[in-house]
């Protein structure tokens, strides 16, 4: 065989090679064509689509507190109007035809209940509707009638967990609260639920890929200190690290994993809250011996007002089991640095709700807003309610039942005012520094100086301004009044008492 031939031979073996190898990868190619599509449509066959697979389908209706509101202008009637509680019940209608009754409520706010109630719905139907209704009973001469006041309409999703309609996530009132204009509701809406995590079986299977069968209200796959149903609540993806021990969307001082804690007390992660815990001081020897207690009526101005301006106030005077409690019972002036206050902080204010929690105590004499630890936070605020203080502080003095808790609505406002910034440098109107502050003058010019003061600072329509404090102005100023007036609201810093401070803030004195 010559070159020439042998050269040929080379050449037909190479490209039968090149052939073969090329044949070769057209068909593994086409095999793994053919493999990934029978994949895709293996992943198509296991996309789960039903909705209750794994518990007889219903949905449940949470109520966790209802709120009446417009306390302050029954307090303000003279005679005992003021005595007569609200009497009302709601009506809830689940899914058309499940009807839920309340039993007869006669208090202006329910604090922290858990009332409930469910209703079996079709195998996998995917929405329904919900509505509730707050009816009040009414007297006409020598009869009473029902009317309908307000009440909200949602559409629960049993894919999501969500609803919409007069309520619905991200809205701007809060998730689960309905604020309307005579009632405030905190309910919650879920459905049965195997593993009880309250993230329905759809959402697991379809979008956060976690298993319907175990718990995820306990597990924390990121690692950020708050747990996947939280999150998965709340609108944070659970598998992505948030640092939600930093993270306050509303900036009213509470962080996520603070919020998180707080769940059981209604936080909202998404708006402003103010917490306070509220102790009372036994009540003293003698005829004339007041109550030392930061009276329901008086909370509930505190949180109108608030809620006027989009802040919701929660008060634990017991209702949280943190509050309430009895301290002994002191006559003589407690002044920002006499130990006493100091005592009640340590002892009687838990550690883990400092930074958190504002602290409240009512007390026979001594008003003020005062830092007590080394951590120099105005979070402390001592309100007096004494016989004595309640004759000289208020005109006509607070010596009625009625005028007492104005009286106490006001000092509570006045010096919470302070912990959450308003001070004399901001407007020298709060506590009329001008001229009430000006010790050195003699008696009689003192006096003098206090009406000058009143008239100068008329405008400023405040319960910071000692003026208007002493005539029962229960309420921070919008800055409407007038030219000298200062605009408590928008100054407001919820997350002041948490911030080192050495301010000297002297308060009222009783």
């Amino acid at each position: 065989m010559n070159n020439r031939n042998k050269k040929i031979i080379g050449i037909a073996i190479i490209v039968a090679a090149v052939l073969i190898i090329v044949g070769v990868f057209a068909y593994l190619e086409f095999y793994n064509v053919e493999e990934k599509a029978e994949e895709d449509e293996i992943v198509e066959e296991v996309v789960d689509d039903r909705i209750s697979p794994l518990a007889d389908q219903a949905v449940f209706l949470e109520v966790n507190r209802i709120r009446k509101k417009g306390i302050e202008e029954v307090m303000r009637k003279i005679g005992r109007a003021w005595k007569e509680k609200p009497s009302y019940h709601f009506v809830a209608v689940l899914n058309t035809d499940g009807v839920w009754t309340s039993h007869k409520i006669n208090t202006w706010d329910t604090e922290y209940i858990g009332w409930e109630t469910f209703r079996d719905v079709e195998d996998e139907q995917e929405k329904c509707d919900i509505e509730f209704k707050i009816v009040e009973t009414r007297r006409k001469l020598f009869s009473t009638y029902e009317e309908e006041i307000e009440g909200f309409h949602i559409i629960y999703d049993f894919k999501t967990g969500r609803w919409t309609g007069d309520d619905s996530f991200n809205d701007s009132d809060g998730y689960g609260h309905y604020n309307g204009e005579n009632y405030e509701v905190w309910f919650d809406v879920h459905q049965t639920d195997y593993d009880g995590d309250c993230i329905p079986y759809w959402t697991e299977m379809n979008i956060l890929h976690t298993d319907p069968k175990v718990d995820d209200s306990h597990l924390d796959p990121d690692g950020d200190d708050v747990p996947t149903a939280w999150e998965w609540k709340w609108g944070y993806d659970p598998f992505v690290y948030d640092n939600h021990s930093r993270i306050d969307p509303e900036k009213d001082g509470l962080s996520n994993v603070v919020e998180y804690s707080l769940e059981k007390w209604l936080a909202d992660p998404y708006q402003q809250e103010v917490y306070i815990e509220a102790d009372f001081m036994e009540k003293g020897p003698g005829l004339f011996a007041h109550e030392h207690v930061f009276w329901e009526e008086s909370q509930q101005i505190m949180m109108d007002n608030f809620n006027a301006h989009g802040i919701t106030v929660h008060i634990d005077d017991g209702c949280m089991g943190g509050g309430g409690e009895y301290l002994r019972y002191i006559e003589d002036y407690i002044g920002q640095a006499s130990g006493v206050a100091s005592e009640f902080y340590k002892f009687h204010f838990a550690d883990d709700r400092k930074d958190v929690f504002h602290y409240v105590f009512m007390c026979h004499s001594g008003g003020w807003c005062h830092p007590q630890d080394y951590k120099l936070r105005y979070d402390v605020v001592s309100v007096p309610s004494s016989y004595e203080h309640s004759l000289i502080a208020y005109f006509p003095p607070a010596i009625t039942p009625r005028l007492e808790r104005l009286a106490v609505a006001v000092g509570v406002m006045h010096e919470m005012g302070h912990s959450l910034g308003l001070m004399p440098a901001y407007c020298q109107g709060i506590d009329n520094s001008t001229y009430v502050m000006r010790n050195d003058l003699p008696l009689l010019q003192k006096l003098k100086a206090s009406k000058e003061a009143a008239k100068y600072w008329d405008d400023y329509e405040s319960c910071m301004n000692y003026a208007k404090f002493k005539r029962y102005v229960t309420d921070y100023s919008d800055g409407t009044h007038g030219p000298r007036d200062c605009d408590d609201w928008s100054h407001l810093d919820l997350t002041y008492f948490q911030k080192p401070s050495t301010d000297s803030m002297e308060g009222i004195r009783g």
